[in-house]
Parts: C-alpha cells; structure tokens; sequence
C-alpha cells in the first residue's frame, strides 16, 4: 500500500542526488492536488518541515499524488498554520462551449468575460514528474520548457487578485 498524504504535508522534491527543493501540499480536491513548491535548496532529510511557513512559493501547481504515493517525494511532517496564505488561483474552462472563470477549488464558477479569457489561463494538471523536472530546471539543473511557464506562484497570486476585485460574483 503507499502513502496516503495529507493537506498540509512537506516533503522533498530530489533535484540532482545531492540537493533537494522542499515542498507541501497545499490542498486537495478528489485526486488532484495543489502543491507549493519552495526556493530554498536542501542538503539532507534532516530539515525542519516549519521551515516552509516564512518561505515564499515559486512554484504554485496542480498536480496528482504519484511522487508522494510512491516515496518518490518523502514527506517530513505536517505543517497546517501557512495553509491559508496560499492563493486560490482561477482559471478559464469550457463548459457547453462557453468559457467559464473556475476557481481551484471550483466554489465559484461563472461565464467568463472577454477580458478576464484573455488574462487566464486554462487549468491543466501536470504530472508530478514534469513538475519535478521544472523544478530542476528552476535550480539550473536542466533546461527549461515552454511548459514549464504554467508553474511560477505568480499566476496564481494574479488570477486569485482578480477573482477578489470582481468579488467573486458579477
């Protein structure tokens, strides 16, 4: 049976056999997780997991739980008190063929105007090890994809902007 992890839980992200990228799990809904990855390098396991609440993200990413089920990404503890410093991020979905503004969480769901199409992105969910490998990349270890665009916290501390000055609701 693997591991079964929770909201709140940091774990470790190898980079290149030596160093590590810490990271934690955001929040979850059904099977696709939101996870924050830190800027901060690690050298051993050995690393307090209350490090992460005075650190900023740089990375913000849906992803699924493979890495972690698997002990790929070891967990080193919960930590719950930075949990509501994240940003929910919003993003454009089709549904019926119009486009909708969906919040992470999918509590707010509306038609999107022809603006806020233009400003967000689709939601996607990338697989933990493309996540792992942007990551890398982040670090200089690796070259960095295109795709990799999609990951950096700052879409969705902008697209979680935007969501609070329209009030959630027009």
């Amino acid at each position: 049976m693997g591991i079964q992890a929770e909201v709140g839980d940091v774990f470790l992200v190898p980079l290149d056999g030596k160093d590590q990228a810490l990271g934690q799990l955001v929040s979850a809904w059904n099977d696709e997780l939101y996870v924050a990855v830190f800027g901060q390098k690690v050298e051993t396991r050995d690393v307090n997991p209350h490090s992460v609440v005075d650190q900023e993200p740089v990375f913000l990413a849906l992803t699924l739980d493979a890495k972690l089920f698997h002990g790929d990404w070891p967990i080193l503890g919960n930590v719950q008190e930075n949990l509501a410093s994240f940003p929910q991020p919003v993003f454009k979905v089709r549904q019926s063929g119009v486009l909708h503004i969906e919040s992470r969480d999918r509590t707010v769901s509306r038609p999107a105007s022809p603006a806020e199409a233009e400003i967000l992105r689709y939601r996607s969910v990338s697989s933990p090890a493309v996540i792992e490998k942007a990551i890398q990349a982040h670090f200089g270890i690796g070259e960095w994809s295109p795709h990799y665009d999609d990951f950096p916290a700052a879409y969705a501390f902008e697209s979680a902007r935007l969501l609070a000055a329209l009030g959630k609701t027009r």
